[in-house]
């Protein structure tokens, strides 16, 4: 767990030698990533191969923490069972040995060392932005973390979210609110649902182009703010669309700068208002954020910090 580059380089090792490969993806559900999502990733990054066939199981099987023969013994009896014709067993594992033995059949190792590829699945999931490099791209949107702009009208949104993703060597999603309207002051009840669907569209599509981290202006929850404003009740949103808009941050940006208006945008009178509004969405809500004060200079040292600190363990 996950697929990565090291799982690719065994694969490809493997295909060389037989004329039929087929990749097993096993799974059960004491496992942090879900079982069909891993499945999910290994058809999309082998979609293409040639004589390469991807296969599922969830079987309760015996575990060990190192090479076993009580284990390995057990799932030669799964794959003598379920893979009859297979005459070749390619592992970078000692436990290959083992099962090749049970099912009378030739292991093949590659590189046990991990010389060439020195990458593990293990040390991925501890620190997925030190070893990137190594994460097919269907893999990457899961461990992108995902940024949100948040606040007022005129706090700097939209500006640091581009300065932001400029800095750290990646992409940003902009505000669908301000391609949909000409003007806030037109907006309809109707226009909210658009902007939803919208907004969670870019988000998708933004992420597997992103580098570690996607900044995002405005989400759900700042809908949903504008929505109870100005028409006083929210949205219906799908579940799928509230798990596109799940963030690992907000950055809230404080309204103390100078308010400009734009053309579009409700006035300078609505935001003291609005900022607490936001403010109090953002605390129950229950979700991790920063509050981003001062001048547009400040503002964008004290974010680039706070992102760091908050996602340097994972090799940031």
């Amino acid at each position: 767990m996950p697929i990565h580059q090291g799982h690719l380089e065994m694969i490809r090792f493997a295909r060389r030698h037989c004329d039929r490969l087929i990749v097993l993806v096993c799974a059960n559900d004491r496992e942090p990533i879900p079982g069909p999502l891993r499945r999910q990733w290994a058809e999309q990054t082998l979609e293409g191969e040639a004589g390469i066939e991807v296969h599922y199981t969830e079987v309760e099987m015996p575990e060990a923490a190192h090479s076993s023969r009580r284990v390995s013994k057990a799932w030669a009896g799964y794959l003598k069972e379920h893979f009859p014709e297979m005459t070749l067993f390619v592992s970078s594992e000692k436990y290959g040995d083992y099962v090749a033995e049970y099912m009378g059949i030739q292991h093949l190792p590659f590189d046990p060392p991990r010389r060439q590829v020195p990458v593990a699945a293990s040390l991925i999931r501890a620190q997925p932005f030190r070893y990137w490099d190594y994460i097919p791209t269907p893999v990457r949107p899961y461990f992108t973390k995902k940024i949100c702009l948040y606040g007022a009208e005129s706090t700097g949104k939209s500006t640091l979210a581009e300065r932001l993703a400029q800095h750290f060597g990646t992409v940003w999603v902009p505000e669908a609110a301000r391609t949909l309207l000409t003007t806030s002051l037109e907006c309809t009840y109707e226009d909210i649902g658009r902007i939803v669907q919208t907004q969670a569209e870019w988000v998708r599509q933004g992420l597997p182009h992103a580098n570690r981290l996607l900044f995002c202006d405005t989400d759900l929850l700042t809908t949903k703010v504008y929505s109870r404003y100005l028409f006083g009740r929210e949205p219906e949103v799908a579940p799928q669309i509230e798990a596109v808009h799940q963030y690992d941050l907000h950055l809230f940006l404080d309204t103390d700068v100078d308010y400009e208006q734009d053309g579009t945008r409700l006035g300078a009178h609505t935001r003291p208002a609005l900022r607490d509004a936001f403010l109090e969405a953002l605390q129950k809500a229950n979700t991790p954020y920063e509050i981003i004060t001062g001048s547009w200079e400040e503002r964008f040292a004290k974010a680039c910090r706070v992102v760091r600190e908050r996602f340097g363990g994972l090799g940031l």
